[in-house]
């Protein structure tokens, strides 16, 4: 039943943040998509079985129009299942070209600088299986080697203070 899927996809989830974060404070970082807000779900109950902080955080880049609008639906999202959370904004120059490459900079800096200030040394992102396998395409096609080709892991150094964990990689 669906049920059992999603205890199962929990227990994936728990097992991985158990195994890398234990009872740490983390930081959650929520866009908005489907795999994004069932980590929210997800680490909503983690913290609440576990007794640790979950600090829910939507990124707004400002590189869309209506970037703004979409960040306060998915806060007020998150606000109808009880889950309070953070829109922190980037108030730098946008970027005019590779725009994926710096968004996604601009993203992990500006969480970066909400662990340091909130003495948080985790991410906890909700990279899955279709990521991993779209992320090795793109790298064949722009010629990487193996080291470029190689998958991303369950937990990576972001620097020397914080890490990425990545609960749902095996998930499709």
């Amino acid at each position: 039943t669906q049920n059992q899927k999603i205890k199962k996809f929990y227990n994936i989830f728990k097992n991985v943040v158990y195994r890398n974060i234990k009872k740490s404070s983390f930081v959650l970082a929520v866009s908005g998509g489907p795999d994004s807000l069932c980590l929210a779900y997800f680490g909503k109950k983690y913290s609440l079985e576990f007794k640790n902080k979950a600090h829910f955080v939507i990124v707004d880049h400002k590189l869309r129009k209506d970037s703004t609008k979409e960040a306060t639906k998915v806060k007020r999202m998150l606000k109808n299942k009880k889950i309070d959370s953070k829109i922190i904004n980037w108030k730098g120059v946008l970027p005019k070209s590779n725009i994926q490459k710096s968004a996604r900079d601009i993203r992990y800096s500006l969480l970066s600088n909400y662990c340091q200030n909130n003495n948080i040394k985790y991410i906890v992102t909700g990279h899955h299986l279709d990521d991993q396998v779209e992320n090795f395409f793109i790298r064949l096609v722009r010629g990487s080697g193996l080291t470029g080709l190689s998958s991303m892991a369950e937990s990576a150094d972001y620097n020397d203070k914080i890490k990425i964990i990545r609960p749902l990689l095996e998930l499709e």
